[in-house]
């Protein structure tokens, strides 16, 4: 019984040491260490492949067949009538001029065959013995620096894949989505149209794209007439255009060095022998001046230039192709092109841009004559309904080449007071901050140019001032945008409007200055400029009940067959309540108009612009910028909005306007929309529903009175409109205009007049109109320019200390002040009319 007992005590003690813990929990350990690797795997796998798989999905697509065929099929472009205004072909785009296959010669396709893919017959695509190659390479030249580089592992037809989409990134996704579109382009494409493509699409430095442009331009020959020698350099520039430039000294040492690196490979090739060899390396590279190669012969208007420019950037976005492929299809792919170009406003316009009257060099603007700089001026009319551009002008007289500066869409310059209504009226309007009633004093201020904070700082000078360094004291928002009060303009951007209310609107109206929360904003001092494009396009709103329109130069592109490639509507938004639109038209034809008796101040552009001379109804405004180096005016009619800029290139210094010179863009701007509405019927500017009329003071903005009539700079009173709810109340009287009796002999030292004592002479004593200020002017400096009207103010209260009685004393005339009061100052409470509804 124990032997047996002890056996299967012995037994179980085997059995319970084979389950220790310890080992139990080692074996699920490892089990699980090595099921969790598993698992990882496929899920890293798993993960992998579905990114992967994501990139594959939402890789853009190319259609690849457009890319071939034809290389020189013309493409025309029409105006807004169906007429024939161009016809593009290859040729008229000197920097990227297509050859065919057969058009190369065979050294230039060995050339480039043996430096970037000796496999390029035998891959798929891609080369995974090149990307082993370039991975060694890479680790070779990490351990050890001076190693050899060596060529990287994209094929030929990779690289036409990055000159297509001209993806430069340098990520996983981006590589992995370039192999896949080799392999596909390898599917549908031959090696000879791939090659071609290369050669058409690869960029040489300089602005060439293509080895025909590359060829003329260092050359001055056409690509078949290449030498070995030559078809090797031009084969190794696309490695590197900067580094291997023909146009620079070091860049034709390099150059050279890379050809003859092109042409040893050819020969280890076997594609040239060793006598061909040598000849190349010690044939002497003759190149063709930088200045000759500029030359063209074919020269595209303006207008035609903002439509490639436009047509261009469309194929880009929706159809996911290059700037180089785009234009490649414009000049070559046999396109139809239709535009918004009226035919009748650009000839109107061109005859005045070619006129030389209306470009003057003065004797006087030694600047301009000295930099060998004459005037320029560019021009834009758009159709307020649907923000096409009809007519474009982007520089003085005859163009004379395809590069030149596009002025009416490619300059950034400063806008001056024309941007006022774009970023404080309008805005401030539609806010419901201000009527064209509000009264701001313009009276001198000393804010900080550029600081967000605006402080006061006493004893510098004011900061903004007006034109005419001058104050006219209290000003309605409608003359102050008639006469371009600078300080008002700002005292409502800072005080009723706030500068991001301000900068959120100039973004509605394509404008976008977020960074520049600045004053100097207020006055058009922008650090970024803005063109005439811009401008007439931000206008659009006042003419068609608010809606700002993307200006657009073409509305439809079909390919070679009729297929449609570019079908472009309207891009509008609202910007503005239409009420709003109508006040600013309203308004703004004050700036076209002549003075109105009691304000002072004409339409800054009457004298050019105006009803008579444009035979329409016209609104706009003119702009000006530090020391007359631009000059504007942004403008419509019923029919149309347009811009016109005036000043020289600044090449080599701002030059600055002579005062000859100062109303040019107004004289433009006159006369060829005087042209554009000759034979127009005459219309009038939309008036919106929702709108009130009220006779009010111009001094005040409140409900006028009898006093107002009776104002000592004639009668203050005008009808003013409305958005209703915003008109001021039946109730709400002017209470600006007092009728006092003063004495006549004693003023203070801003010439402000006393009200007449009990002790006055009465032949000294008169009774008339003053203005009563409800926030007092104080001057912040002895010196400081008082504003116009202080001369009509009364100094209510104060009474003249000069005459007295014969002992020298003031009388005691407290017993007789209510009754001396009384005569001496009287308000008077009755409307002069009620709320009338605006038609």
């Amino acid at each position: 019984m124990k032997s047996s007992s002890k056996s299967a005590s012995t037994g179980a003690a085997k059995k319970t040491k084979k389950r220790s813990p310890l080992a139990k929990f080692t074996f699920t350990l490892i089990k699980f260490v090595l099921i969790s690797l598993v698992a990882l795997s496929f899920a890293t796998v798993g993960l992998v492949g579905g990114a992967v798989y994501g990139w594959l999905k939402t890789a853009p697509r190319v259609d690849f067949e457009k890319l071939t065929g034809d290389m020189n099929r013309t493409t025309f472009i029409y105006d807004s009538k169906n007429n024939v205004i161009s016809k593009l072909t290859g040729k008229d785009n000197k920097d990227s001029e297509p050859i065919s296959y057969q058009q190369a010669p065979q050294f230039l396709k060995d050339a480039i065959i043996s430096i970037e893919d000796e496999r390029f017959e035998e891959h798929p695509g891609i080369d995974i013995q090149g990307i082993l190659n370039a991975g060694i390479t890479y680790v070779k030249g990490f351990i050890l620096p001076n190693a050899e580089p060596a060529r990287g592992g994209s094929t030929i037809t990779q690289q036409v894949i990055k000159n297509i989409t001209e993806n430069k990134e340098r990520t996983i996704q981006r590589k992995v989505q370039e192999w896949a579109a080799a392999i596909e382009l390898e599917k549908k494409l031959e090696k000879w149209q791939i090659l071609e493509l290369y050669m058409n699409y690869s960029y040489f430095g300089n602005g060439c794209r293509g080895v025909q442009s590359a060829s003329k331009k260092y050359f001055g020959k056409d690509v078949w007439d290449l030498s070995l020698a030559q078809s090797a350099l031009l084969a190794g520039i696309t490695n590197g255009p900067e580094k291997y430039n023909p146009f620079t000294e070091n860049g034709r040492k390099k150059a050279k060095e890379r050809q003859e690196t092109i042409l040893a490979k050819m020969l280890e090739l076997g594609k040239i022998d060793q006598r061909q060899h040598d000849q190349a390396v010690s044939e002497p590279m003759v190149y063709v001046e930088k200045s000759e190669s500029a030359k063209v012969t074919n020269v595209q208007t303006y207008f035609v230039d903002q439509v490639i420019s436009d047509v261009k950037e469309a194929l880009m976005k929706e159809k996911n192709v290059s700037s180089s492929m785009a234009l490649y299809m414009i000049y070559n792919g046999g396109l139809n092109i239709y535009t918004t170009q009226d035919p009748d406003l650009q000839s109107a316009m061109d005859e005045v841009f070619l006129d030389d009257e209306y470009f003057p060099t003065p004797a006087e603007n030694k600047d301009a004559i000295k930099y060998n700089e004459h005037p320029q001026a560019a021009m834009v009319i758009l159709d307020p309904q649907n923000g096409q551009i009809k007519a474009i002008y982007g520089g003085y007289g005859k163009k004379e080449a395809s590069n030149t500066l596009n002025r009416a869409s490619a300059i950034e310059r400063q806008p001056g007071s024309s941007i006022k209504p774009i970023a404080v009226y309008a805005p401030a309007i539609d806010m419901g901050v201000i009527t064209p009633a509000t009264v701001i004093d313009d009276v001198p201020v000393y804010y900080k140019a550029g600081d967000i904070t605006f402080p006061k700082k006493e004893w510098e000078d004011p900061y903004p001032t007006n034109y005419d360094g001058k104050y006219d004291g209290l000003t309605s928002v409608r003359n102050a945008l008639k006469a371009s009060i600078n300080v008002v303009a700002t005292k409502i951007w800072l005080d009723y409007l706030k500068p991001d209310n301000s900068l959120a609107y100039l973004k509605k109206v394509g404008i976008n200055r977020d960074n520049e929360r600045y004053i100097s904003l207020v006055l058009g001092g922008l650090g970024k400029g803005v063109n005439p494009l811009q401008m007439a396009a931000a206008y659009v709103p006042f003419v068609h009940k608010g809606m700002y329109y993307e200006p657009t130069s073409f509305t439809l592109v079909k390919d070679s067959e009729d297929n449609v490639l570019l079908d472009i509507k309207p891009k509008y938004h609202t910007v503005y309540r239409e009420q709003t639109a109508s006040i600013m038209a309203d308004m703004m034809q004050e700036v076209t108009k002549p003075q109105d008796s009691p304000y002072p101040h004409a339409g800054t552009a009457t004298a050019f612009v105006n009803e008579k001379v444009i035979g329409m109804p016209v609104a706009g405004k003119t702009g000006t910028t530090s020391q007359n180096i631009d000059k504007w005016f942004v403008g419509y009619t019923p029919y149309y909005a347009a811009a016109t800029w005036y000043g020289y290139d600044n090449k080599i210094k701002p030059i600055e306007l002579k005062k000859s010179e100062y109303n040019q863009a107004l004289k433009i701007w006159a006369a060829v929309m005087s042209k554009v509405h000759k034979n127009l019927e005459r219309k009038e500017f939309t008036v919106a529903s929702g709108l009130v009329k009220k006779t009010i003071c111009i001094y005040s903005g409140k409900i006028a009175t009898p006093l107002c009539k009776e104002a000592p700079r004639g009668d203050s009173t005008r009808e003013e409109i409305f958005i209703k709810g915003t008109e001021p109340r039946d109730d709400d009287l002017c209470t600006m205009h007092v009728k006092a009796r003063v004495c006549k002999e004693h003023q203070d030292v801003l010439k402000r007049s006393f009200m007449a004592g009990s002790f006055c002479p009465e032949d000294t004593v008169v009774e008339k109109v003053f203005i009563q200020r409800t926030v007092p002017y104080v001057p912040v400096k002895p010196d400081e320019k008082a504003p116009k009207d202080i001369i009509y103010e009364l100094l209510a209260g104060e009474y003249c200390p000069v005459h007295g009685n014969p002992a020298g004393n003031q009388p005691d005339s407290k017993p007789n002040e209510p009754a001396a009061a009384q005569r001496s100052l009287e308000k008077v409470g009755e409307p002069l009319v009620e709320e009338q509804p605006l038609e």
